[in-house]
């Protein structure tokens, strides 16, 4: 049976996808929780419909991306900590307060999950982050890591 998909059922099967599935999984699952509907030939405009503005979404979304990474690439956060007389930081800094700071600078919203950092960091000095916003808009930025000074 070939069904219109009305909400995301799984990573395979997403709102606005027209699949065959088995009939029982269509008649004891997916109509009676409306999940789905048969692919009458409106439904299927419809649902086509869906998927090209989705699309375009992605797409714009993209290249905002793209020419995001092309702003962030090279600039650089400065940071002030406490640490230790051998540079060790009393505390660290995380990939959330990297992508505070640089959202901050950049006046857009960035999340902690797009700064590619493996650990904090505990040490005094220069780091080079990647922030990875999509596959193919990347940026480096540094981050400097200054011992707070006592007034």
């Amino acid at each position: 049976m070939k069904v219109v998909f009305l909400e995301d059922v799984s990573p395979r099967e997403k709102k606005g996808d027209i699949k065959e599935v088995t009939d029982g999984y269509a008649r004891h699952f997916l109509l009676p929780r409306g999940l789905a509907m048969p692919a009458t030939e409106g439904a299927v405009k419809s649902a086509q419909k869906l998927s090209e503005e989705r699309e375009r979404k992605r797409k714009r979304q993209h290249d905002e991306y793209i020419e995001l990474a092309k702003q962030l690439d090279g600039k650089e956060l400065k940071f002030e900590a406490k640490a230790s007389s051998k540079g060790t930081l009393h505390g660290s800094i995380t990939a959330a307060d990297i992508a505070t700071k640089l959202s901050d600078l950049v006046n857009v919203d960035i999340d902690k999950k797009k700064i590619a950092l493996e650990n904090s960091l505990h040490k005094i000095g220069n780091y080079e982050v990647e922030v990875i916003l999509a596959r193919d808009a990347r940026a480096k930025i540094n981050v400097i890591i200054e011992e707070k000074k006592e007034a």
